[in-house]
């Protein structure tokens, strides 16, 4: 089980910082600029605007924000909104963060609130991107074996940067998959059922904009793959992005990671890979991908150095993290 927890945790680190170079790029792009990525790489400056600074193996607010969600979990013994809102709010001011280009929209509006002392949920229900989505990974970690926990608490973590209908959905549904993955014993299958769950408890309770279904394109991800017979990852990845799109919208990334973990099996490595060459919001893609497959392969699913890389350049023990959550 720790070993699952763990993948989780450093499954995400490792899809974030190596769609990193990738992030905003089109699939074309991303093969004319790199070829196809199967390793930590330095961002090409001349096509790579929002990371271009970083180093290969660099995480991004992606990874940042899902540590901040898991030390306020082991500070406080569960998910804390008041607690959460005054971590954000340090780390955004600290790292000037209003002053980058790397965060979405929805959690730009949400740490403006936050900072002016104005409350963030007056404007949360426009918050569509996936923002709580890859964020929310700890939170399956920690409720792995209280699947009704799971989803209230990820709704929570959610509600006050992501509040709307497929925001929330696509949060509780990363939320649920890690957890049934870490819990274990379910197959590929199982653990798409729950993210469809997942997707539908959050999108009941998330405020109503006109937008696609969250959970009814997880339940289209079965036939999608299962229908491309034989093809090889990339042209499943073709199929997939043609009809989900890969943005940052949350009913786009949340079902193009998990199509990603679906096709793969579930197997780390193969799963970052197939969603960071997907294109568009990359690093997020692969970061939530990464945390599904970590929680159900385990951490031993990625490569040693892949692991040893992302927590060397994160400064991060996102093992000891992972024991501190599973208490």
């Amino acid at each position: 089980m720790l070993d699952r927890a763990y993948g989780a945790l450093v499954g995400g680190a490792i899809g974030d910082a190596m769609g990193m170079p990738a992030s905003f790029l089109t699939r074309s792009q991303i093969r004319e600029t790199y070829g196809y990525i199967h390793d930590f790489l330095v961002p090409e400056k001349s096509v790579q605007d929002k990371h271009g600074d970083l180093k290969a193996g660099e995480i991004t607010d992606d990874t940042m924000e899902s540590i901040i969600i898991a030390r306020v979990i082991i500070e406080n013994g569960s998910f804390s909104e008041e607690l959460f809102n005054e971590k954000m709010r340090d780390w955004a001011i600290e790292n000037k963060m209003l002053e980058s280009t790397v965060i979405g929209p929805s959690t730009r509006r949400y740490l403006t609130a936050i900072i002016n002392g104005d409350d963030p949920k007056k404007t949360a229900g426009e918050g569509v991107t996936n923002g709580s989505a890859m964020r929310v990974a700890p939170v399956g970690v920690k409720y792995h074996d209280d699947f009704e926990a799971c989803l209230k608490a990820a709704l929570e973590s959610s509600l006050p940067s992501h509040g709307s209908r497929p925001a929330a959905g696509a949060c509780c549904a990363v939320a649920a998959a890690v957890s049934g993955g870490v819990h274990g014993g379910y197959s590929v299958n199982e653990i798409l059922n729950m993210a469809y769950e997942g997707a539908v408890y959050g999108e009941k309770r998330g405020a109503d904009i006109t937008a696609p279904s969250v959970a009814r394109r997880i339940r289209y991800i079965e036939r999608i793959v299962d229908g491309a017979g034989s093809a090889d990852m990339s042209d499943i990845m073709d199929e997939v992005v043609g009809i989900f799109g890969s943005s940052m919208f949350s009913y786009e990334s949340v079902p193009v990671a998990l199509a990603a973990f679906y096709a793969a099996k579930g197997i780390g490595r193969d799963g970052v890979l197939a969603a960071i060459n997907a294109g568009d919001d990359a690093d997020t893609n692969g970061a939530i991908c990464g945390n599904i497959c970590g929680a159900y392969s385990g951490a031993s699913s990625f490569p040693d150095e892949w692991k040893t890389r992302v927590q060397k350049t994160s400064s991060i023990d996102m093992e000891k993290l992972a024991e501190q959550l599973l208490g």
